[in-house]
């Protein structure tokens, strides 16, 4: 057991030391500079909320002493180190699922390959370079999917109920970080049920109900990090999404009202800009229940998630659209390995059970939209750990089988084959250590506006990025840099006419994009940015602007409330007034 402990550590610093190696120096794009922002300075980030994750990169964050342009780089390593600790949980995994009564100190090869396989795969890399919270979130799904397998070994000797009890607490925990360590359940209640249906004498029902009450209250010290969110929005910092400092809010808060949300059915659920049209390319052109099945097929379990499992353990297109191939070893070391899984009936349903809650079924709850604005594999990251499980179990079962040396050593190298192959295939894609774009996009936005300037951004790429460098860099602390799917058409609407013709006013990209013809003459494009300026004789559509936005955008709370709720309201007054913006009385 030592030996295989120590291996163990060896996998979490190779892992760790390759994150480390390929990790962006700064900022990255999506949630990353919300993220960083909110962990340095313990703001409240968008809903539900990440308060574990926050305190902890937090504390990463700290390593940078007063060099706050190695803050990005240190909140980034929290990801590298917890991708590593991952690996590591998932090779003692597999040495217990693999291991035989007769067996107690033996290296299996096939535990070896298994992780090195996650480590290498493509969604997993991928969130171990940036500060997002799906790294920490599959380590602590890692922890509580070994407790598990520590558990039923455990339950024999008659000391099993602390690791229920971690897991109850990890469990909450893994809510502070991200839901998706919610999706281990199924499988944790699987394998207890199937364990203690197989031993003769049963917990009585008063051992049931404390272990019952004392798992809840491990659950409830666990969800503990909550708190900081309606104490920190108390003191309303910058960055304070939904300003949870009450009941009410908070409540919306952890339920994500301020989003939109998708039906189990129909499929084709959301019909902004040109969904209908994009949706009917993989239905059909049908709408009815035959349509939806085909497009839930095609693209949502298709496109949305057969892809993204190809792209790990088949082939992948990288950054210059050419094909990186693993020679479909990856996937058939699974295939052989769940196969093989079926001689262990537990075993063979908790993997099941794991790959498909956090795969197909998720898949399905989810809902995907046609198109969506990003790659989704992150949100099915715990099923690929699944299939790397599979991967091991295998690699370490064609071992077994095999009957001559030459056998043996042909499976061997075929099996380490697998995770090489995959770290040459992949290592190019996501070697990021030289990857300053980001950063640089947000430095020149706002060095393209004159001192003292407004500028309007739209979408978050557009956003997260300038917040990171102006609250954790201090770079044009001078500048005020406002959301407009967040404030909502209102107050974007009202900003602008405070502003306009007191201070520089400007456009981002995203944002020229959405309004640039409602705007006239009055945009003159400045660097990076489109200037507002105050061209006399040229006025800005308001209304057809807000008749715009009502029929094509409806994402954020913000923006529907203000647009399905007083938005005619506020074009009655708004033309009332000749085009003065006054505060907005509700009809």
């Amino acid at each position: 057991m030592k030996t295989i402990n120590r291996l163990g550590w060896l996998l979490a610093l190779t892992a760790t030391t390759v994150y480390l190696l390929t990790l962006e120096p700064t900022v990255s794009f999506w949630d990353c500079g919300e993220f960083i922002a909110t962990a340095y300075n313990l703001q409240v980030p968008h809903p539900p909320g990440a308060p574990l994750y926050q305190l902890i990169a937090h504390l990463f964050c700290l390593l940078a002493g007063s060099h706050t342009q190695w803050v990005a780089a240190c909140c980034n390593a929290l990801s590298a180190v917890a991708t590593g600790l991952t690996v590591m949980f998932l090779y003692w995994t597999l040495e217990r699922m693999i291991r035989r009564k007769e067996e107690t100190a033996r290296i299996h090869l096939g535990a070896v390959v298994g992780a090195l396989c996650y480590l290498f795969c493509h969604t997993a890399w991928y969130s171990a370079v940036e500060s997002e919270v799906y790294a920490l979130a599959m380590f602590i799904a890692a922890v509580i999917v070994w407790a598990t397998w520590r558990w039923r070994d455990s339950v024999e000797r008659g000391d099993s109920s602390r690791w229920l009890l971690l897991i109850a607490l990890l469990t909450g925990m893994g809510i502070c970080v991200h839901q998706i360590t919610l999706l281990t359940l199924p499988m944790v209640v699987a394998v207890v049920a199937a364990t203690l249906r197989r031993q003769r004498s049963r917990p009585s029902w008063r051992h049931l109900r404390r272990m019952t009450l004392l798992a809840l209250l491990f659950f409830t010290i666990g969800l503990t990090p909550y708190l900081i969110v309606p104490i920190r929005a108390a003191g309303h910092p910058p960055l304070d999404f939904g300003n949870p400092d009450n009941i009410e809010r908070f409540h919306a808060y952890l339920t994500r009202d301020t989003y939109e949300k998708a039906p189990l059915y129909p499929r084709m659920w959301r019909h902004h800009n040109h969904d209908d049209e994009n949706a009917a390319v993989w239905s059909g052109g049908d709408d009815g229940l035959a349509g939806n099945l085909r497009y839930y097929a095609t693209y949502q379990l298709g496109y949305m998630y057969g892809r993204y499992l190809c792209d790990n353990f088949i082939a992948r297109h990288n950054e210059r659209r050419d094909t990186t191939v693993w020679y479909i070893l990856p996937l058939l070391l699974a295939l052989v390995g769940l196969a093989a899984m079926g001689r262990r009936r537990t075993l063979f349903w908790a993997s099941l059970l794991l790959f498909f809650t956090a795969g197909p079924l998720l898949n399905f709850y989810l809902n995907h939209p046609c198109y969506e604005p990003r790659e989704r594999d992150y949100a099915y990251i715990l099923s690929f750990y699944a299939v790397a499980l599979w991967i091991g179990y295998g690699a370490d079962s064609l071992l077994r089988w095999s009957q001559r040396r030459w056998q043996r050593n042909t499976v061997a190298a075929l099996a380490v084959a697998a995770p090489l192959l995959m770290a040459c295939g992949n290592w190019d894609d996501h070697d990021r250590s030289g990857r300053w774009v980001t950063h640089d996009v947000a430095m020149n936005l706002l060095n393209s506006c004159d001192e003292g300037a407004l500028l309007f951004t739209f979408g978050d790429n557009d956003t997260f990025p300038l917040w990171y460098v102006q609250q954790v860099e201090g770079a044009r602390p001078d500048m005020r840099c406002e959301n407009i799917n967040l404030i909502g058409y209102q107050r974007f609407l009202k900003l602008l006419d405070e502003n306009r013709g007191q201070r520089p006013c400007y456009l981002t990209q995203y944002a020229y994009d959405y309004l640039h013809e409602w705007f006239g003459n009055c945009l003159q494009l400045e660097g990076m940015t489109y200037r507002i300026t105050d061209t006399p004789g040229a006025e800005i559509d308001t209304a057809a602007c807000i008749r715009h936005f009502s029929n094509n955008i409806r994402w954020h709370d913000t923006t529907d409330v203000f647009i399905d709720y007083v938005g005619q309201s506020f074009i009655k007054q708004y033309e009332k007034n000749k085009g003065k913006i006054v505060p907005l009385q509700h009809e």
